[in-house]
C-alpha cells in the first residue's frame, strides 16, 4: 500500500462517514472484554455466519479531537492491510452517537494476560510467536506503516501459538519528503526506545525494532528489561540501555535482544537482520501475503476469481448476496454490511485452511545458554 492510498482512505471516511449511517442490526453484543479511555470491547457474532467477532464501541460525544483524529487513522490503515498475523478489521458501523469497529476475535485472549498467568516461555515457543510478529511487522514497514505501540497488550493469541498484532490507534504512515521522520512521543513507557525520550525527531521504524526487543526479552523472561520505582528512574535506565541478562537463556538470543536494544537508533538489528538472525534459523516462515480479493471482492471478469473467493461467493449466495450486489458494494469498503460479510466469510475459509505465517520450528539444536548473567550497553 502506498502512503497516499492510506490518505485517501483516511480522507474518504472522513467525507463519507455521515453518509453510511446504519445501526448494529447484523451483529449481537454479548460479554464486555476491554475497555479504555474512549472505548468499550464487546464480544458479539454477525448474524448470517455466526462468526464471533470483536466489537470496538467508541462514544463520538466524549472523543477529543486528537482522539478523533487518531481513530480515524486507525480505521484508515486497518482497512487497507490484510495479513495473517494483523487483527483483521470487517466493518465500521456508525449511529448519532457512536462508531462501532467490527474486527476479528481472537480467541486466546492477550498476549500479556498469558504472560501474566503462565509466565515465561520456552524459547522454542517464543521463536513461533517472535516469527509470526516480524512477519507482522515487517507487512506493515514494507507499507510504510509505523505501529508506535507494540506491546504485548497488543499482541492477541488463537489457537496452536498463533497470534495477531492489533490496536493502531499511534499508527501513522510516513510520507516521503513530508513526515519520514516523526516527532510525536507516544506509546507505552516501558516499550518507548530511546530517542523517543529525547524530545527530538526521530525515524519510525528502529522504535518499532526497540519495542520487539522489550517483547521478546519479556516473553522469554516473564520479566521487563527495564524497570524502576518512578517514571524519572524508568526513563534514566531506557536511555542508559543496561539490562540483565539470565542465565537460562541462550546465547543466540542474547545476541538477538541486544542487537535490538541498541541506544543508537541506527545501529540497532534491521527486519532482515533479524530473520538472519542465529537464534530464528531453525524457523520456517511463510511470508503469505494475500491479495486484494482479500478485502473487496473481485470486480470484473469471472476469469480473475479464484477458488477460494468462488467459494465464498457461493456462500453468499446462499444469504441472498449476488455478484452483481458485490461489486455495487465493492467500493464503499468497510463501510457496507455486505463487503463485511463477505470478509468474515473470506476470513473463514482462510482460517479454516491454514496459512499461518510461521509453519514449524525445524528441530535444530539450541546453542547452550551462557553461565552468567551478562550485562549489555
Amino acid at each position: 500500500m502506498l502512503p497516499g492510498q492510506c490518505q485517501a482512505r483516511e480522507q474518504k471516511w472522513c467525507q463519507h462517514s455521515t453518509i453510511y449511517k446504519r445501526n448494529k442490526s447484523l451483529y449481537r453484543l454479548q460479554t464486555q472484554i476491554g475497555h479504555g479511555s474512549y472505548s468499550v470491547v464487546h464480544i458479539g457474532y454477525h448474524e448470517l455466519t455466526k462468526e464471533k467477532v470483536a466489537i470496538k464501541t467508541c462514544n463520538k460525544q466524549t472523543l477529543t479531537s486528537r482522539a478523533k483524529k487518531m481513530l480515524l487513522r486507525e480505521i484508515a490503515i486497518m482497512e487497507s492491510i490484510f495479513h495473517p498475523n494483523i487483527v483483521r478489521l470487517f466493518e465500521v458501523l456508525e449511529t448519532p452517537t457512536k462508531l462501532h469497529l467490527v474486527m476479528e476475535y481472537m480467541i486466546g485472549g492477550g498476549l500479556h494476560s498469558r504472560l501474566l498467568s503462565e509466565g515465561k516461555m520456552k524459547e522454542t515457543d517464543a521463536k513461533v510467536i517472535f516469527a509470526q510478529l516480524l512477519s507482522a511487522v515487517k507487512h506493515l514497514h514494507d507499507r510504510n506503516i509505523i505501529h508506535r505501540d507494540i506491546k504485548a497488550e497488543n499482541v492477541f493469541c488463537g489457537e496452536k501459538n498463533n497470534v495477531k498484532l492489533g490496536d493502531f490507534g499511534f499508527s501513522t504512515v510516513l510520507v516521503k519528503g513530508r513526515n519520514e521522520e516523526l516527532f510525536t512521543l507516544c506509546g507505552s513507557l516501558p516499550y518507548a526506545a530511546p530517542e523517543l525520550l529525547q524530545e527530538r525527531r526521530y525515524k519510525g521504524q528502529p522504535v518499532d525494532i526497540w519495542a520487539l526487543g522489550v517483547l521478546l526479552y519479556f516473553i522469554t523472561t516473564g520479566q521487563m528489561p527495564f524497570t524502576a520505582t518512578s517514571v524519572h528512574h524508568l526513563k534514566r535506565s531506557i536511555l542508559l540501555g543496561v539490562i540483565s541478562m539470565p542465565a537460562h537463556l541462550s546465547h543466540s538470543c542474547m545476541t538477538l535482544i541486544r542487537g535490538l536494544l541498541k541506544t543508537v537508533p541506527g545501529k540497532r538489528f534491521s527486519l532482515t537482520e533479524i530473520r538472519n538472525s542465529l537464534w530464528l534459523s531453525d524457523v520456517m516462515i511463510t511470508e503469505n501475503i494475500y491479495d486484494k480479493w482479500c478485502i473487496v471482492p473481485t470486480v470484473g471478469s469471472p476469469n480473475n476469481i479464484n477458488e477460494i473467493e468462488l467459494r465464498a461467493r457461493k456462500q453468499l449466495l446462499s444469504y441472498g448476496i449476488d455478484s452483481k450486489m458485490l461489486e455495487e458494494h465493492a467500493a464503499q469498503g468497510i463501510q457496507s454490511d455486505i463487503i463485511a460479510t463477505y470478509r468474515i466469510i473470506i476470513h473463514k475459509i482462510l482460517s479454516s485452511i491454514g496459512l499461518p505465517a510461521v509453519t514449524k520450528i525445524t528441530g535444530k539444536k539450541l546453542d547452550h545458554a551462557r553461565s552468567h548473567v551478562c550485562k549489555i550497553m
